[in-house]
């Protein structure tokens, strides 16, 4: 199981990685909390990726989504959304899921500093198919 883990994580982090576009990374504060990871793909859109802990499950989770954004919508602050997976270990059980994040992003102006606020809901398909639901509070510095 430990492996398996690792070896996801390590994925995940070779993917981030690869990108070329801007990179930002922080933290997320919520269900999960936890560190954050996005990578800019383009103007309108971005690889999320958060290595939290589950204070409602008590396990540790991956989550990766690939979102697109509408910047400015409102205004500064812009709109994102998407679809990802989630993968989780609580007492060396595995759950595995799908998310669909929805966030309100606010780049402060004049600054490298990015705030959002994140509201996920899901479904667990492994080990049980069940409906969850995360997000958070998210800060970051993008370089």
């Amino acid at each position: 199981m430990k492996k398996i883990v690792v070896s996801l994580f390590a994925l995940i982090v070779l993917t981030a990685v690869v990108f070329s576009a801007p990179l930002g990374l922080g933290v997320k504060v919520g269900e999960p909390t936890g560190l954050y990871i996005r990578s800019y793909t383009s103007s309108t859109s971005f690889a999320g990726i958060t290595a939290a802990w589950s204070f409602t499950d008590e396990s540790f989770l991956i989550d990766s989504d690939f979102n697109a954004l509408s910047p400015n919508l409102f205004g500064d602050i812009g709109f994102s959304y998407g679809a990802g997976l989630h993968v989780g270990v609580a007492s060396s059980k595995l759950s595995v899921g799908v998310r669909m994040p929805l966030a309100l992003n606010f780049e402060i102006p004049s600054t490298p500093v990015l705030t959002f606020l994140e509201l996920a809901p899901g479904f667990n398909i492994i080990p049980e198919t069940k409906f969850n639901l995360s997000g958070g509070l998210g800060f970051g510095y993008i370089f």
